[in-house]
């Protein structure tokens, strides 16, 4: 008889206590570096862009790739593995001197991340029963926030305690923040060896990717609407930097992101449970909904209090849709494929973060930075309204 944790299995908790690892480490880094680049190192807002951009977006070419090899192979553990490796190189980080440096630490920071999110939503849903997928996401998604919350809490701490009321980020302060990140990204690496186990179910699949068999044209359409959507969601680096634009202190700005990622972890399990009752689209539908009203409402922002309420609600739309979007893609496709069409989505939602961001940084130089959220909102707003039709 499989070991269960708090009602979940072994491989579905064991693998969402490696998200909290990889968030404490990762989500802080990434709330990080555009404070880094702009108040460091000194560059623009458009650059800050293109870094995310591509840190973000041109890695995620891995995820078809690792998704595709682990259907075939039938093996989800050794590409996690190697995937969790590979991110702890951010430790060079410390060192960075350059935006240049930057982008290529942050390049193969997500590309670990690439390699392992589709072989590890594959073994998610594999490891879960059919009835409590939604349930099984919703905890990774928990823990994935949870850790950030942790993370970005200790970020902002080291930042009051390092800073003494420096309104900008100090270089021996990121350094701080780095080594922080690094020691939870070894751990998972060690807790991915020794603990996770593939599923002896899963059979290697030997056919070519195709329109039949188990991806329908369903699940393409919907990469059709996700795209449109994710063509809105540009870097989160654009809201911490917004947030320094109305005079949001820096300590203050990381504990506004613990309360975006606490409300997030709050939301993603209930929401994962009524997504098994009620279906996913609902859901989503809401969540893009708030998506754009959050995004409206950050165009105008004008004081911390607004802010908060702003990071709550953005919060709800992040707990209400992550998980439950990998649960859906799951629902559209089979078994055999799922490694594969985890790493197509995750290539959509990862891919089009560059020319977003891209966008954003655009908007934010040669317009004004409200531009950017507004952009952002009527993208959002069409995405849920063509999402509401789809069957």
């Amino acid at each position: 008889m499989k070991r269960k944790f708090f009602g979940f299995s072994q491989n579905v908790f064991i693998l969402s206590l490696v998200s909290f690892l990889n968030d404490i480490g990762g989500e802080t880094i990434k709330r990080t570096i555009p404070l880094f680049l702009t108040n460091v190192l000194g560059v623009k807002t458009g650059i800050v862009g293109l870094v995310e951009g591509v840190a973000e977006s041109t890695p995620q070419i891995f995820q078809p790739i690792s998704g595709w090899l682990s259907d075939k192979v039938a093996k989800r553990k050794p590409l996690i593995l190697f995937g969790q490796i590979i991110r702890s190189s951010i430790v060079f980080l410390f060192w960075a001197t350059t935006w240049g440096q930057v982008l290529l630490l942050r390049f193969l920071d997500r590309s670990g991340k690439g390699i392992t999110s589709a072989p590890r939503d594959a073994l998610i849903a594999a490891s879960s029963e059919d009835q409590k997928r939604g349930r099984s996401f919703g905890l990774n998604r928990a823990l994935d926030d949870g850790g950030a919350v942790f993370g970005l809490i200790l970020a902002g701490l080291i930042v009051l305690l390092s800073q003494k009321g420096l309104t900008v980020l100090q270089y021996h302060t990121f350094t701080k923040i780095v080594l922080l990140a690094v020691i939870p990204l070894i751990l998972a690496v060690l807790i991915v060896w020794f603990l996770v186990k593939d599923e002896k179910k899963a059979i290697p699949d030997q056919s070519p990717l195709t329109l039949k068999d188990n991806l329908k044209p369903k699940f393409y359409y919907f990469l059709v609407i996700t795209l449109i959507f994710s063509l809105s969601n540009s870097s989160d680096g654009f809201l911490v930097l917004r947030a320094q634009n109305i005079g949001v202190p820096i300590a203050v700005i990381f504990f506004l992101l613990a309360l975006l990622n606490l409300t997030a972890a709050l939301v993603s399990i209930p929401a994962g449970n009524l997504s098994d009752k009620i279906g996913r689209k609902q859901l989503l539908v809401v969540g893009w909904f708030l998506y754009g009203l959050a995004y409206l409402g950050f165009g105008q922002v004008h004081s911390i209090i607004m802010f908060i309420g702003l990071f709550i609600v953005y919060g709800f739309y992040l707990g209400m849709t992550e998980g439950v979007a990998k649960a859906y893609v799951a629902d559209l496709v089979g078994e055999k494929k799922r490694g594969t069409a985890f790493g197509i989505y995750n290539l959509i939602v990862g891919g089009t973060l560059l020319p977003a961001s891209l966008i954003a940084g655009f908007l934010w130089q040669t317009i004004t930075p409200a531009s950017v959220f507004y952009f952002d909102a009527i993208l959002a707003f069409v995405a849920a309204g063509i999402l509401i039709f789809f069957k």
